[in-house]
């Protein structure tokens, strides 16, 4: 199993910055891994909104499902995945800070199949990859592109 949490300061509102992550279509401008994203089910995202979403990883195509399973307006968005190479599920927690706001982003993974072999290097990988991407996301949003 493989666990992490990475911070990141943004100098933007805690609302901004939750729409940014609340929308699965804009994955694919701050995460190195989306190819693209698209809501599965109708209305606006809450709990129990679906999503797929195309990604890469370790140079491969995989298609996720995934499922909101907590979501606090400006807050809080949790999810797990439905489908995929392995189970996955994480958070987004967002708080004011200063000048902006705070995101904790949580990882809980288990790699299996032909990714089983990772073990230990799992976390670290998707560590580090979650580190590039928030450190992109701030960099976008400090910039005014999203």
């Amino acid at each position: 199993m493989a666990t992490g949490t990475v911070n990141v300061h943004i100098s933007r509102s805690a609302g901004d910055v939750f729409a940014v992550i609340a929308d699965v279509s804009k994955n694919a401008r701050w995460s190195s891994s989306a190819v693209e994203g698209r809501q599965t089910s109708p209305g606006p995202v809450g709990v129990g909104t679906t999503a797929r979403e195309v990604s890469t990883f370790l140079g491969r195509r995989i298609e996720v499902d995934s499922e909101v399973t907590e979501f606090i307006l400006d807050s809080r968005l949790a999810y797990r995945t439905t489908g995929g190479p392995f189970p996955l599920s994480g958070s987004f927690d967002i708080t004011a800070e200063g000048d902006g706001a705070r995101l904790a982003a949580t990882f809980d993974a288990t790699p299996a199949g032909g990714l089983a072999f990772l073990g230990p290097l799992f976390a670290r990988l998707v560590r580090r990859a979650l580190q590039r991407d928030l450190a992109r996301l701030k960099r976008l949003m400090e910039g005014g592109e999203l």
